[in-house]
């Protein structure tokens, strides 16, 4: 068992991480297009839980992906996003336009930190 368990991680060093940095890019600009126009959509004075959830679940999604391949400043602004969004989804907050626009400005500044990493820049 363990000698098949070490050619097993031996092929692995050659294999070819790349393809889940670009699968992950892909997603998070997905997550991100998709909590912008749930964002657009709000309906600030009858915000329900689903659309609240839905949101919050995007930035949860990219925060998780960008720490694990050490994206440690999209982590961060996503999880300052998480924790706004999850005051409004606990009704701790009542949404105004202000806090959608700083959701939205977050997601563009998500986006272009993702881009630089995407190019192989530093955020």
């Amino acid at each position: 068992m363990a000698e098949s368990y070490q050619e097993g991680s031996g092929a692995g060093a050659d294999f070819d991480l790349s393809q889940f940095y670009q699968i992950f890019f892909e997603e998070a600009g997905e997550n991100l297009d998709q909590m912008e126009q749930m964002l657009l959509d709000l309906d600030l004075s009858s915000a329900n839980d689903e659309e609240l959830n839905g949101i919050f679940r995007c930035a949860h999604s990219i925060k998780g992906g960008a720490a694990t391949f050490g994206f440690s400043d999209v982590a961060e602004l996503t999880h300052q996003m998480e924790s706004l969004l999850d005051r409004l989804r606990r009704h701790e907050l009542q949404p105004i336009p202000q806090m959608v626009d700083v959701l939205l400005e977050s997601a563009d500044a998500s986006r272009s930190l993702l881009a630089r990493h995407q190019a192989g820049g530093q955020g």
